[in-house]
């Protein structure tokens, strides 16, 4: 008989990225909700749901056990995943916090869970590794969960997917995605994969900033396609960024000189273009990485539309059900840094970064860092 307790092995479910079966099954973004253990089949869109005392009694009953041995204990055709999760429970890692909140020295994929040695001046590191070095500096990295910081987010710490109609949001904020996702003119076709890995950074359980998903944008997201997508969430969402961003969005200059460069694209425009316009004007592009067809956006721009479409995902996640206690996303353009700074980002002393983030929390958000 196995020895956690509910609380113990409900945490333990809570930081598994994913459970393989023996058959090569994945399922993945598995979180405790109240009574339940949901959980999203690979390839399929929508989530499914375990009882949390039937998995809770197999368990601790059972060990190792089988598809067979599990119909014993879990209604409903979900023995597969069941058994899935409980063995790989004895795999899982701590990506983020141990139970008493400190940092942790496991390991996943061979990186240690410890911040990068940081430098007093600015270097060749990536900008998001030193937003988050200087972020951590803020705030302290107990709460911190990034790969920047050799702490990667899963499944198990915040509930993305690729699909917006599995977050069961408020009736208005889901009409609100079907209006901004035909302007970015897509297919709405998902494959309901997870997102929390591509997510730049989130605090967890901050004693004063709460637990919310944390992005550092950079040039290539302030494209047409996220300025169409941002003007429809405005509408409807209470994004303290938004205005701050909508204006950022509809800079010429910087679309010219910065975003557009990000794309490999030879463009330049005289008056900020609509979406649509953005795309009649790249037909003649040569397709790449930066601008290809994707999933949902089945034509060339469509890695475009899909990054504006993920960053309103992002901005939504905490009215999301599955996200119960989540507070608003904080976003943080690269550009203010650079504007307060007078510098390029790479050459901000990282001791500089953290002055200018405290002030940003401020001066957008209101929040006053103790």
């Amino acid at each position: 008989m196995r020895n956690l307790d509910r609380s113990a092995f409900a945490e333990k479910i809570n930081e598994l990225r994913q459970a393989i079966s023996i058959t090569g099954k994945v399922y993945h973004s598995i979180r405790v909700y109240g009574s339940k253990v949901r959980f999203i089949r690979q390839g399929k869109g929508r989530a499914e749901a375990i009882d949390f005392e039937e998995l809770y009694s197999l368990y601790k009953n059972v060990p190792n056990p089988t598809n067979k041995e599990a119909r014993e204990y879990i209604k409903g055709r979900v023995q597969s995943p069941a058994v899935s999760i409980i063995n790989s429970l004895g795999s899982s890692y701590t990506a983020g916090l141990s139970s008493a909140g400190s940092d942790t020295s496991s390991k996943r994929a061979g990186l240690p869970i410890s911040i990068p040695p940081i430098s007093a001046r600015g270097g060749t590191q990536k900008a998001e590794t030193r937003f988050f070095q200087a972020f951590s500096n803020l705030i302290g990295s107990r709460y911190l969960i990034s790969k920047s910081i050799g702490k990667p987010i899963t499944g198990g710490k915040v509930f993305l997917t690729d699909d917006y109609r599995n977050y069961h949001f408020p009736a208005k904020v889901e009409r609100n995605f079907e209006k901004l996702l035909t302007e970015l003119n897509s297919g709405f076709v998902f494959k309901g994969k997870s997102l929390a890995h591509f997510s730049d950074g989130m605090l967890y359980q901050h004693p004063q900033l709460g637990t919310r998903i944390i992005e550092f944008d950079e040039e290539k997201h302030f494209t047409p396609a996220l300025a169409a997508a941002l003007k429809h969430q405005h509408e409807v969402l209470d994004l303290a960024f938004s205005t701050n961003y909508l204006k950022l969005l509809h800079d010429t200059d910087y679309l010219n000189d910065a975003a557009l460069k990000k794309h490999r694209l030879k463009l330049n425009y005289d008056s900020y273009p609509r979406f649509a316009q953005f795309l009649k004007d790249i037909e003649d592009a040569n397709e790449s990485g930066y601008i290809k067809a994707k999933n949902g956006f089945p034509f060339l721009g469509g890695r475009v539309a899909q990054r504006a479409y993920y960053d309103c995902l992002r901005n939504a996640a905490n009215l999301s059900t599955e996200n119960h206690g989540y507070e608003p996303i904080l976003r943080f353009p690269k550009k203010y840094f650079e504007d307060a700074a007078q510098k390029d980002f790479s050459r901000i002393a990282i001791v500089e970064l953290t002055t200018i983030i405290a002030k940003y929390l401020q001066e957008i958000y209101e929040i006053d860092v103790n």
